[in-house]
């Protein structure tokens, strides 16, 4: 059984662990522009640390757990104003969600939702906010098949 709970301290490593499986997806669609992930464990894993010892309502890390070990995790915060000149709507934005693939299709990502959609309606924000990269073919079908909509497109010119 899958039980989906905030993260603990102990659940750092296991996160990293995962984070660094998704820089790996990452690189496989884009090796350009995630190169510089190999630098950043550390400061990923700090971030992480300092997430799960914060008291605050408006960043939380869950993590999904089969017999106690660390299968998922997502990473969700809450923007006040975060797109201030456009919108002054609050966001919940998920700025990582990582599934182990042998977890896959167990409705382990719905449940993140969920736990993200909680702490939103807790701070009265009615909508959550994510970025897939456009090479993420599979994450951006995920995503749209949970009911998530196109807002924004980011691109990038690579100047020689």
């Amino acid at each position: 059984m899958i039980t989906i709970v905030k993260a603990r301290p102990e659940h750092v490593e296991a996160i990293v662990s995962l984070w660094e499986d998704l820089m790996e997806i990452q690189k496989k669609l884009d090796a350009e522009f995630f190169d510089a992930t190999d630098l950043c464990i550390e400061e990923y894993a700090s971030g992480v640390r300092g997430t799960i010892s914060s008291s605050s309502d408006d960043r939380k890390v869950f993590v999904a757990l089969a017999n106690e070990t660390v299968v998922g995790y997502v990473t969700v915060e809450i923007m006040h104003f975060s797109m201030l000149y456009y919108n002054f709507d609050s966001l919940c934005v998920i700025g990582d969600i990582m599934i182990d693939e042998k977890f896959h299709n167990q409705g382990i990502g719905e449940r993140f939702i969920q736990e993200a959609s909680k702490v939103a309606k807790k701070q009265n924000v009615n909508k959550i906010m994510l970025n897939v990269f456009s090479k993420n073919e599979k994450g951006y079908a995920y995503f749209k098949h949970l009911g998530f909509q196109d807002t924004f497109n980011k691109m990038t010119l690579k100047i020689e």
